[in-house]
């Protein structure tokens, strides 16, 4: 891809981001986004910078004397503008207001550490995010496509050197779906993906850095994430499910794995 294509596809992700898209464009948009990994991950960064700038940048209202002024303009007759005014040093707020703005378009640029230093955890979080997005853009949320455990379980194995738990919750109300790999820093990591009516539930595993004591839940994007560790592991699930539904999945999971252990031959 050319620079000036990069720069054409940047701008059409932007316009997608702000809904100035009709039915049409969004189509195509889908369309290339399905068949451009990487251009589905650039789309899932800008969601996920665009989250970040409402959540983290203060919303300033229009003084009500600007906003008067507008409405004046906007009623006077044609061809008449109102008296002009003699301009004055910006106010301490208005200073604000645009260092905020300032603020918004160095973020667009890629600077999101000015604000603050994105924890180790927070890396994590944005990456099982994204994958789980990635997924639902393409319409390939798996790589290997079976509700088999037996078949994801060593699909995944002849990938990633570490074990991975593969678990039926079928009778709990959660199918399985298949398997993918993610990257989460720079390492491969394993994914199940499960579905819950027309939900999927997008669980990673990884090693865990400490352990955690109880479950931990969060929301970023829009979406839910709950994550546990067990056996020096760390699960973290991602869906747009109610918090109550995920809980009850991590539930599901956290007791076939412990049965399974159970099982599993004593060497």
């Amino acid at each position: 891809m050319t620079d000036a294509q990069a720069s054409a596809a940047r701008l059409l992700l932007q316009a997608a981001l702000d809904g100035e898209l009709d039915a049409a464009g969004m189509i195509d948009v889908e369309a290339r986004l399905a068949a451009d990994p990487a251009l589905a991950a650039e789309y899932a960064r800008l969601v996920a910078l665009r989250g970040a700038i409402a959540r983290r940048l203060p919303r300033e209202r229009a003084p009500d004397a600007l906003r008067a002024r507008v409405v004046a303009m906007a009623q006077a007759p044609s061809g008449v503008s109102p008296a002009p005014r003699r301009a004055w040093p910006p106010a301490p707020r208005y200073r604000a207001l645009a260092a905020s703005l300032l603020l918004g378009v160095a973020l667009g640029a890629g600077a999101l550490d000015l604000i603050a230093s994105p924890s180790a955890d927070d890396d994590v979080q944005r990456a099982i995010v994204a994958g789980f997005i990635r997924g639902r853009l393409s319409g390939q949320s798996v790589d290997v496509a079976t509700s088999d455990r037996h078949t994801v379980k060593p699909w995944l194995a002849v990938r990633i050197a570490d074990a991975t738990t593969v678990v039926d919750l079928k009778a709990d109300g959660f199918p399985l779906v298949g398997g993918r790999i993610d990257v989460v820093g720079r390492a491969p990591v394993p994914t199940l993906v499960y579905q819950r009516r027309e939900h999927q539930i997008a669980l990673t595993e990884m090693p865990a850095e400490r352990a955690l004591a109880a479950p931990r839940r969060a929301t970023r994007d829009g979406y839910n994430l709950l994550e546990w560790t067990d056996g020096g592991r760390l699960y973290a699930a991602v869906s747009d499910l109610p918090p109550a539904e995920l809980d009850a999945f991590g539930e599901a999971f956290r007791r076939a794995a412990a049965a399974e252990r159970e099982e599993a031959p004593k060497t």
